[in-house]
């Protein structure tokens, strides 16, 4: 008699990971690339500010990803094998062509930079579904972030009606590092040039702020992106001296002054952000912000 062995069925890969590949990878500026990923998994993708990216270990060529574990929680791949979670800004999404948009910040340090500078037409990387908060409906807008909100930033000021007027500050390495940015809203907007000093010694988005004339809060709407202990207090100077409510400020921290990429992650439950996933899962395409005051902690 023989014995027939029923295969197992082989465990789904975990619930919204999307596998992608590269498309294009261009530097944009000197100091930050532009990562097109392509591929059937985009159709149905969704929109959003924020994508969480599943980087695979340098020199991993056929990476592993998470699979979907009992009661949803997903079971991660050997360490040597296991992709590191990192958010990033979702810069453009095509649903016709299935691309994304993705820009890095091109910094040493960087898992995910590593990976953008060295990343070939056809290498591989897993994202999950986009999520996240992003500015709500005002007649005027404060934006202001540094190099590593600029793709953040400029998606919003493209996205804004023409009706909408404000400031915008972006903080960037120098002016080489300037982008063109596709505003029909009434914007003015100042680039502030770090030219050599330190990241973490910068205070060009704090002065500007500090320094700008104010409107009163009515119809008005602050988002800012930096260093987390600046944003901090750009968020305590628009709510308490200048009287916005806590639905009229977002103020992401994308960065900890002092902290290596992997501290600040690990710090954060960033790298194996489950909850971020079953979070999406409920809400598909659900935010993992509770309401507008909220940090989000960016790579």
């Amino acid at each position: 008699m023989t014995l027939v062995v029923e295969p197992k069925m082989a465990p789904k890969r975990f619930r919204d990971v999307r596998v992608l590949h590269v498309v294009r990878n261009r530097l944009l500026t000197p100091n930050m690339r532009r990562i097109t990923l392509g591929g059937d998994e985009l159709e149905n993708y969704g929109d959003g500010p924020n994508i969480k990216l599943l980087v695979p270990p340098p020199g991993v060529t056929e990476p592993e990803w998470p699979l979907a574990g009992e009661g949803g929680r997903p079971i991660w791949p050997a360490p040597d094998k296991c992709p590191a979670l990192r958010t990033y800004s979702l810069r453009r999404y095509d649903p016709v062509a299935r691309e994304i948009d993705v820009d890095f910040v091109m910094h040493e340090h960087g898992v995910a930079s590593r990976w953008a500078g060295n990343a070939k037409p056809g290498d591989l990387l897993g994202v999950g579904l986009p999520a996240g908060l992003t500015v709500a409906p005002a007649k005027w807008y404060l934006l202001a972030g540094d190099h590593t909100a600029l793709p953040a930033i400029a998606r919003i000021m493209e996205s804004l009606p023409p009706t909408a007027r404000g400031r915008a500050f972006i903080e960037v390495p120098g002016p080489a590092d300037e982008q063109p940015i596709d505003c029909r809203a009434d914007i003015e907007l100042t680039w502030l040039h770090r030219n050599g000093v330190d990241p973490g010694d910068s205070t060009l988005i704090q002065d500007a702020v500090l320094g700008m004339d104010w409107p009163s809060p009515d119809d008005g709407f602050v988002w800012i992106g930096c260093e987390s202990a600046t944003v901090r207090r750009l968020r305590a100077h628009a709510r308490k001296q200048r009287g916005f409510g806590p639905r009229q400020v977002l103020a992401i921290g994308y960065w900890r002054r002092g902290m290596t990429e992997p501290a600040y992650a690990d710090a954060f439950r960033n790298d194996r952000d489950d909850e971020y996933f079953a979070m999406l899962d409920e809400h598909h395409g659900g935010h993992d912000h509770h309401h507008h005051d909220g940090e989000h902690h960016h790579h």
